[in-house]
């Protein structure tokens, strides 16, 4: 087994990305799995990347103890970097060991510990992934198909009724009523 660092860039726009494997081979097509990374290789394709072996270990230890150099907070805060965390711990076993005291600090003050550049980022990168997104006939067939099928089944139409049934009832105040009439007219007139 060999523990590698790896960098993958994107050709189309630059960005990369600093990650950690675990392999028998070293080459092969593996380009990362954090969100952004996967979001990224989705929308421009495997195509679009190259990956660089940048270390090779004989040990699990020195391969965080490099990622962890490697991948810092203004590493993560470059905006054209596809990393969302520091380095070290990451990956299935991560529990959160490697943030700092002032993102630890965040987090149990409940508060996003992502900066306001990475959030507009990230929201942003999700807008241009979901535009345009259509779908073949043949998969709005088979949409159609399993939505017919599951509504004409009796025993999940009973499991969905009783769902609606068991509902807390939503009670609302005078004002609210009177809040949602007024916005309601407004809509119907400028309709008209």
């Amino acid at each position: 087994m060999k523990y590698t660092v790896y960098k993958t860039t994107n050709i189309k726009n630059g960005k990369f990305y600093i990650g950690k494997h675990q392999t028998d081979n070293i080459n092969d097509f593996y380009l990362g799995s954090g969100k952004a990374i996967k979001a990224a290789i989705s929308y421009y394709g495997k195509e679009s990347f190259v990956k660089e072996i940048l270390f090779v270990f004989e040990t699990e230890v020195e391969m965080n103890k490099k990622e962890k150099e490697l991948v810092t907070e203004d590493l993560v805060n470059n905006p054209l970097c596809y990393n969302m965390g520091i380095g070290g711990e990451g990956g299935p076993h991560f529990k959160g060991k490697c943030h700092s005291a002032e993102t630890r600090k965040k987090i149990k003050n409940n508060t996003k510990p992502m900066s306001d550049n990475n959030r507009k980022r990230s929201s942003e990168f999700m807008k241009k992934l979901n535009k345009d997104k259509t779908f073949t006939n043949e998969t709005r067939s088979k949409i159609s198909t399993k939505a017919k099928l599951r509504y004409n089944d009796v025993e999940y139409m009973e499991k969905f009724k009783n769902s609606l049934k068991n509902r807390p009832k939503r009670v609302l105040s005078e004002e609210t009523k009177l809040k949602i009439s007024l916005t309601l007219k407004k809509r119907n007139i400028n309709i008209i």
